[in-house]
């Protein structure tokens, strides 16, 4: 269900598929969303449209993670445009809730 421009039964909405924890994936959800959102004018207060969950700190299928630039152009890109910023990785893992810290907690 896509909410119109009257009407929307949700809070948020994801607008992309699933995205994966590689940056050409991050790029391509965001270019959906920029279009999905950016053609409708669907996104707003009570009707968030987002990207799909942040994907820092996760491996892809190789054991890699995005690179601190990718990392924050990813969490960047989240907050510019709205969305909610729900982190995915391992929680458990201390050492990448470290390395995120500074990207996560950053107040500008």
């Amino acid at each position: 269900t896509v909410p119109t421009r009257t009407w929307c039964p949700f809070h948020f909405f994801r607008t992309s598929g699933d995205i994966q924890p590689f940056f050409a994936s991050v790029v391509a959800n965001l270019l959906i969303h920029g279009a999905v959102v950016g053609m409708r004018g669907l996104s707003r207060p009570g009707c968030w449209a987002y990207p799909d969950m942040l994907e820092l700190g996760c491996p892809d299928s190789h054991g890699r993670i995005m690179g601190d630039a990718e990392s924050r152009s990813h969490f960047g890109a989240w907050c510019v445009t709205s969305s909610p910023l729900v982190l995915s990785h391992d929680l458990r893992n201390r050492a990448i809730a470290d390395a995120l810290w500074p990207i996560i907690a950053n107040r500008e």
